[in-house]
């Protein structure tokens, strides 16, 4: 027992510098950034999602966003590309903002950068932002900067969304109304060129119908009355005559055709197949007979007042026609008026009832543009949900990290696991034979004497001058190593911040 603690103290002494080296290069980086690490500062300051000021059951606003949701897109908006290299230029967050890619920069400023939100039910919906810095005033004032961002866009957004709800309103009852005033035209003018066959006029073209229809057979039985009346004159007028009057058997046939001419006139229109036949035999026969084929012997005044009776008769006889012509004319478009009445009123019914739905939907939309223009007027005055700030961001009067205690004891304990480390890993990689229990364990056998390996002063300075190049190379390394991490990649201070907020340090 007392030799394998003889032997592994040898070896810890052997190896000693090296993990001397190792010890005090960790706790030297450690300590060294303990030490000359800068200083962060963290501003807050708080906001407060504050609900409308006005009830919903009086007037509401037209922007309907939940409050979470509202500070979430204000959260990625705030956190732009743009916005975060605009705000690290104006207020100088970075001394060497100049050199920095611009992706390290909007990564470094999003590192930098903590949002939180608390809401629930019941609960008020509260936004925290904080910002690490190397100056006080300088973690101030980009966390105020956010702060007027969020009020700004929050504001800017919210009037947006309701002047954008106003213009679809107002541009949607622009449009009602102009398709009302078409689909007004459009009735107006199917009146216009249906007035004689609208519904509305059906009752009273179905009573006139009525009357014309009862005056035309009051017509025919008046005529037929007439007609018997005048053959009553012309028989009496025969046998009454003092003076007989020779009639040639012409004259005869045309008196006969006058009167069958007469008789169905009363009871067919002029544009009848039978009255036309009898006007042509009529007219042949006129011609025939001439103007002086009948014989007339001397006048008396008997057959002179028989002349007028049956003027008077003749004369009544064609005004009665020529009001049944009439009224046939205004029976016939009648019956076309209201043949067509059904039809024009499925069209005029189907033209209204689209004119009432689109009216329908300007009613609403007008009742929507008001409450549009009614959240609108809310959110110029910032009388609807807003954001107000609970507590202004002021430049702190200590530090809140790093933790340099933390960071010169981490670079120590590093150390310490690292040195170990080596020298375990030397012991389980060397397979050599060191001791003779080794060269029992490895052949077997039992030696009488072993010869210990004597090291010779050539290989010895060798072996030192090994040991000194790779410490020399570490001790410039580790510096050059540090410097190009600050100066080409990221600034040394937030690389260790970043390294430290993953394993939860800092």
């Amino acid at each position: 027992m007392n030799a394998e603690v003889k032997f592994y103290w040898s070896l810890f002494l052997k190896r000693l510098p090296v993990m001397a080296v190792i010890f005090v290069l960790c706790s030297a980086v450690g300590v060294g950034l303990a030490l000359t690490l800068p200083s962060r500062y963290v501003a807050d300051a708080r906001l407060l999602v504050e609900g409308a000021q006005i009830p919903d059951e009086l007037a509401a606003s037209t922007v309907q966003t939940g409050a979470a949701e509202q500070l979430q897109i204000i959260e990625q908006r705030l956190m732009t590309r743009a916005n975060l290299i605009d705000i690290a230029n104006r207020f100088r967050v970075f001394e060497n903002s100049g050199r920095m890619n611009p992706d390290v920069v909007v990564n470094s400023m999003r590192d930098l950068t903590n949002i939180t939100t608390t809401a629930g039910r019941d609960r008020a919906t509260l936004m925290t932002i904080s910002f690490k810095a190397n100056n006080p005033k300088v973690a101030a004032d980009v966390v105020n900067e956010f702060v007027t961002l969020v009020r700004s866009s929050d504001a800017v957004r919210r009037q947006g969304l309701a002047g954008q709800t106003l213009d679809f309103f107002e541009e949607e009852v622009r449009r009602l109304s102009e398709i009302l005033s078409r689909k007004s035209s459009a009735i107006v003018a199917f009146q216009e060129a249906n007035k004689d066959a609208l519904p509305e006029g059906l009752e009273y073209r179905l009573d006139r119908q009525s009357q014309l229809q009862e005056r035309v057979n009051l017509a025919a039985r008046d005529t037929a009355s007439l007609n018997e009346q005048r053959n009553r004159l012309l028989a009496v007028g025969s046998t009454a005559t003092s003076q007989t009057v020779q009639l040639t058997p012409e004259q005869q046939q045309l008196r006969a055709l006058r009167s069958e001419l007469n008789g169905a006139l009363t009871i067919y229109s002029e544009d009848n197949p039978k009255v036309k036949l009898l006007r042509a035999r009529l007219d042949q026969l006129e011609n025939a007979v001439g103007s002086d084929g009948q014989t007339v012997t001397v006048d008396d005044p008997a057959k002179r007042v028989l002349e007028l009776q049956l003027a008077e008769v003749d004369s009544r006889i064609e005004f009665i026609r020529n009001e049944v012509a009439r009224s046939e004319e205004e029976l016939q478009s009648l019956r076309e008026s209201i043949e067509k009445t059904p039809e024009n009123a499925i069209a005029l019914e189907a033209l209204q009832r689209d004119y009432q739905n689109t009216q329908s939907q300007y009613n609403a939309a007008v009742g929507s543009l008001g409450k549009a223009q009614t959240g609108e007027r809310i959110e110029v005055l910032s009388k609807g949900e807003r954001i107000s700030i609970i507590e202004q961001a002021i430049p702190p009067s200590e530090p809140n990290s790093p933790n340099r205690k933390v960071i010169a004891g981490g670079g120590v304990l590093l150390g310490t696991v690292l040195a170990g480390s080596f020298f375990l890993l030397m012991e389980l990689m060397n397979r050599t034979i060191r001791r003779p229990v080794d060269l029992i364990r490895g052949i077997g056998v039992q030696p009488l004497v072993t010869i210990p390996y004597l090291e010779t002063t050539q290989v010895r300075r060798r072996r030192r001058a090994f040991i000194t190049i790779i410490i020399v190379g570490l001790a410039i390394a580790v510096p050059v190593a540090l410097w190009a991490v600050h100066v080409f990649f990221m600034p040394l201070d937030l690389f260790v911040d970043k390294v430290l907020n993953k394993f939860g340090i800092n």
